[in-house]
């Protein structure tokens, strides 16, 4: 297929017997959203996450995009250090997180803002979502959507396009409205880039139902995405990347932690195909 990298064609057949052994019901799937379920590119253009889609399209005041702004020049390049170790990162990621929160709040974001990004198509969905998720479904096996983004939007997204099913579980952030509509804050404690994994489902009704289920299809747009299985015990882990990266000369690296590395923006058809290949 093009545009799709497996690399190590060998261990991926390991890998695919492993899966098929296990059968249907050992099978769980682990997904990124942003860039990942949804495509990184649109017309050329990169498209931002659901709070850059806030901050972009002017929803609030001019006062909140440049203190947004500031706040993503000041703690972004520490998010993409390599030089820092991830005791260094995750406090000054949850001071960035806590500080826009309380800017989004001060800004007085109402719920009509986040159902209008939703209805406007900012997030343009990957090529074959609709085939990936009905699959899932009429196989019943359970996705998590883990992701630092917001919830709201991510819930909306899967609404709009009617593929959220019983089966789907999703751990991002969620706001807290008040009765007049507006974000008074977060539910739950905050999830970033280097918190979001499948230790926050230990204590929800979900865990249950993929504490038997060994086997892992992960699919993410980062390195930082290999950590979503977290603590939790699996058999086997099958590591699917779209690989959105401008900068070729990173391919290498990710290769060494992916399976598979879909490019230039690529539909799920890989997956789908790799999903009935291994459970029809």
């Amino acid at each position: 297929m093009e545009n799709v990298i497996i690399s190590n064609q060998v261990e991926f057949e390991k890998k695919k017997e492993k899966f098929k052994k296990g059968g249907v019901s050992s099978v769980h799937v682990v997904s990124d959203f942003d860039r990942t379920l949804t495509k990184a590119y649109d017309n050329d253009k990169k498209v931002g996450t659901a709070i850059a889609q806030i901050r972009n399209n002017n929803y609030l005041s001019s006062e909140y995009t440049k203190k947004a702004f500031e706040l993503f020049d000041k703690y972004h390049p520490i998010e993409i250090d390599p030089n820092l170790t991830m005791e260094k990162k995750i406090p000054l990621m949850e001071e960035w997180w806590s500080k826009h929160l309380k800017l989004i709040v001060k800004s007085c974001l109402k719920k009509e803002i986040i159902d209008d990004v939703v209805e406007k198509d900012y997030l343009p969905k990957r090529e074959g979502l609709e085939q990936l998720m009905s699959f899932l479904k009429a196989k019943k096996i359970p996705i998590l959507i883990l992701s630092s983004g917001l919830g709201d939007v991510i819930g909306g997204f899967f609404e709009k396009k009617k593929v959220l099913t019983a089966n789907v579980h999703v751990i991002s952030n969620y706001f807290d409205f008040d009765e007049k509509g507006f974000a008074k804050g977060y539910k739950g404690k905050i999830i970033h880039v280097f918190n979001k994994d499948e230790s926050q489902i230990k204590d929800m009704p979900y865990f249950k139902k993929i504490s038997k289920r060994k086997n892992v299809i992960l699919m993410g747009d980062s390195i930082g995405d290999l950590k979503m299985p977290g603590q939790i015990p699996f058999d086997e882990i099958l590591r699917v990347c779209f690989f959105n990266e401008q900068d070729w000369q990173k391919i290498d690296e990710f290769k060494k932690h992916f399976d598979v590395l879909i490019l230039n923006d690529g539909p799920l058809d890989f997956v789908n195909d790799l999903l009935k290949e291994l459970f029809e």
